[in-house]
């Protein structure tokens, strides 16, 4: 990747630290070098890895300046050689591993991606929504397919259950004919039975694991997703039954546990991780299911891309449900403009 004499706006990280750390400015627009295709961003999205990279705790593999973001939707405004069969303005999306970590994500009005990364955008599905399911749906659906093998017979437990991840768990899982036990907070417990769960626990409650056994019969859950950094992995382990799966997806504040081997032994439990980019075709389902409204893509808010900033501000302080979309300036100005004029006959 290369840069060339014209400039965009974006949204850069010149160190690790709080979010004023973030800072909106103009920098040089990139170019495309071989295999790959310059997108003009419509939309992004902030995700918890983007505040754990903000914050250093987890690694920028590239040096500052640094742009996150962990998933976009827009289209392609220049190819690269050998590029594939992509044509410019083609609508596409993207969210992978190496994306906002490895190279610069999401937060600016331009991003140079691999083009065997890019995934065509269906044409019911608008910019907002994809980037609002992005990583979101991606990591979900890693989770419980690929790393936690869902089967329709398993009863599953999603931890964290109003947070993006966990909210796009509690669709994939009811999609596929499981039975969904959603543990959150109390003010999202209508939300959360609207999007497919069939019982909402509190996350305040008075002893969860017994909870959940009620909830099943004293048999356990056959599958328990950890998506919250919050948790206790030893009472997640307890709500499993015997054979039980126990799927971590997100970085753990205490990354250390203390957990009771011989309790793993004797209920031939396991303990699964689940880190790296979902397959392409898998992700070209999750959006074929988007756009058939199989799945909701939940957005709480959208703001102007500068507002970055403000937008890790709000999630530090209180995750709502559903992901913050983010659009560059210029492009909700131009809509807004739209928005406003009179039509004349």
């Amino acid at each position: 990747m290369t840069t060339s004499g014209a400039s965009m706006r974006a949204v850069i990280m010149e160190r690790i630290g709080k979010p004023r750390v973030l800072k909106a400015t103009r920098v040089a627009r990139p170019q495309p070098g071989s295999g790959e295709i310059l997108v003009k961003v419509h939309a992004t999205s902030v995700n918890p890895v983007d505040l754990l990279q903000r914050s250093g705790r987890f690694i920028v593999r590239k040096p500052m300046p640094h742009i996150l973001g962990a998933d976009l939707a827009g289209e392609i405004a220049q190819l690269g050689d050998d590029a594939g069969d992509w044509a410019i303005g083609d609508r596409v999306c993207a969210c992978f591993e190496q994306l906002g970590s490895e190279i610069d994500g999401g937060y600016a009005e331009y991003c140079v991606l691999p083009a065997d990364q890019l995934i065509a955008l269906p044409e019911e599905l608008d910019y907002q929504s994809a980037a609002a399911a992005g990583a979101a749906f991606a990591d979900a659906f890693q989770a419980l397919v690929t790393s936690g093998k869902l089967k329709k017979a398993d009863t599953v437990v999603i931890r964290g259950a109003a947070g993006s991840v966990g909210a796009a768990a509690v669709q994939i899982t009811s999609a596929r004919g499981a039975r969904v036990i959603a543990i959150s907070e109390g003010r999202f417990t209508g939300e959360l039975h609207s999007i497919g769960a069939d019982i909402v626990l509190e996350d305040a409650g008075v002893d969860l694991v017994r909870q959940v056994k009620v909830a099943t019969r004293e048999n356990g859950a056959s599958l328990v997703l950890h998506c919250s950094e919050q948790l206790d992995l030893g009472e997640s382990l307890d709500m499993l039954c015997s054979g039980g799966r126990l799927v971590i997806a997100g970085a753990l504040k205490k990354p250390q546990a203390k957990l009771n081997a011989m309790d793993l032994y004797l209920r031939n439990l396991s303990i699964l991780g689940s880190y790296g980019s979902i397959r392409p075709k898998d992700y070209e389902s999750v959006l074929g299911g988007l756009a058939k409204g199989r799945y909701q893509s939940l957005a709480q808010e959208v703001m102007p891309l500068s507002q970055a900033r403000q937008a890790h501000q709000k999630l530090e302080k209180s995750a709502g449900f559903g992901k913050i979309v983010l659009v560059p300036d210029a492009l909700l100005q131009a809509a807004k403009a739209t928005e406003n004029r009179i039509k004349i006959e």
